[in-house]
């Protein structure tokens, strides 16, 4: 039995499930013989290979739930394992897939993955390259709560040359009006071609980090050129993004703006982080605090509060994976409640996660529908979500 504290204050429930998210999923998932900090998306190792890293959020949420468990160590050699694989442009890879280093897989019908010599994979094989710009924020926001966690000026300093680059390639994906290039940003299908509102936020936020990460490091210009941008991209989205009482899901190169699937996480994450002017807000939250369309089977929290009115054009790949509730919707759901104030919402959803968890022996799974979980067991997601919102939002 491995050795987790919990907080202190958790009602008998929560610091349960706290516990078995921690000792099942987030701290089974190191696997040493690997390397020494690794861990894989699964707890088992089965789903999605027991030797790949995905630098695209999942190890980001994995990273800050073992920084909070004490891990810090594991998470700086991991840091440092990801670091090694940024390419001179500044790009990130989204994956790195060792056993297939040096070759290209084909993974559906004309789609195909190509990992160079090290295993890194840096566009995606689902058509129009989703998740291109989720690597690079993701390390953006992990540099910020590795240096929360440590206060570690040295290590700051020594990441000075990369964090400079990833912020780099980042604003290069930005135009002058202030849209964020890139298509679904967590979300592969249906893949939200060209501009999605979620990337929109979450891009803000990482270069809202790394502007404070650069003050602390005495470089005012990279600072000022991050701040910049956000504050470009933030203009852009209250220009763009708003369809009279809720938030635009993203905007098709052909068909514009796309706002027709009810509420969205691009909602959730507008909240989250402040994207809206504060009278559109005022619009939005009482709605969006209350849709119950967000539950996909009593599970907190779907993409999309109407998730039949998807067309087939908006999918392009031939399914329909990501069209579910994920940890990753969960916890933009629950920053934007803390935001907010929403102490009651905020339990309600997190007591539901719980609950999933304790009736199915704390294996969380990959996605949730109506009718109930799917994808890799044993995922992580949920499990370091949960830790990662007990600490910084309870």
């Amino acid at each position: 039995m491995m050795d987790v504290t919990c907080p202190k204050g958790l009602n008998p429930e929560l610091e349960e499930a706290y516990r078995q998210a921690a000792e099942k999923s987030v701290l089974a998932a190191l696997n040493p013989k690997v390397f020494f900090g690794y861990f894989s998306v699964t707890a088992d190792g089965v789903g999605h290979g027991n030797d790949t890293t995905f630098p695209g959020l999942d190890w980001g949420q994995s990273a800050d739930a073992l920084l909070w468990l004490g891990r810090t160590a594991e998470v700086l050699a991991s840091w440092d394992y990801v670091k090694g694989m940024q390419r001179d442009d500044g790009l990130l890879p989204f994956a790195i897939i060792p056993r297939l280093a040096g070759k290209t897989a084909a993974m559906a019908e004309n789609c195909t993955l190509t990992a160079d010599a090290r295993g890194a994979v840096y566009a995606h094989w689902v058509p129009c390259n989703p998740l291109r710009t989720l690597a690079n924020v993701t390390a953006l926001q992990l540099a910020d709560a590795i240096y929360r966690h440590t206060g570690d000026g040295q290590w700051l300093a020594r990441q000075a040359v990369m964090l400079a680059r990833t912020a780099g390639w980042l604003i290069g994906q930005v135009t002058a009006e202030g849209l964020v290039h890139g298509a679904g940003f967590y979300v592969e299908r249906p893949t939200r071609v060209e501009y999605d509102g979620v990337n929109q936020c979450c891009t803000a936020q990482a270069l809202r980090l790394a502007a404070k990460l650069f003050r602390l490091l005495g470089n005012t210009e990279e600072a000022r050129r991050c701040a910049a941008t956000e504050e470009r991209i933030v203009a852009c989205f209250r220009r763009r993004f708003w369809a009279g009482d809720h938030c635009v899901e993203y905007i098709h190169p052909e068909r514009g703006a796309i706002s027709s699937h009810g509420l969205t996480d691009v909602d959730w994450a507008a909240v989250a982080v402040g994207m809206l002017a504060p009278d559109r807000e005022a619009i939005l939250w009482p709605a969006l605090r209350q849709d119950p369309g967000f539950l996909y089977g009593g599970m907190p929290s779907g993409i999309a509060t109407r998730p039949e009115s998807y067309e087939d054009w908006e999918f392009t790949f031939n399914d329909r994976m990501d069209l579910a509730a994920m940890g990753r919707v969960w916890y933009l759901e629950c920053q934007a409640r803390a935001r907010m104030g929403d102490r009651q919402g905020l339990m309600d959803s997190v007591r539901r996660v719980c609950r999933v968890g304790r009736e199915s022996g704390y294996n969380w799974r990959e996605r949730y529908n109506a009718q109930g979980g799917f994808g890799a067991q044993w995922y992580c997601e949920y499990p370091a979500n949960l830790i990662r919102v007990v600490h910084r939002f309870l």
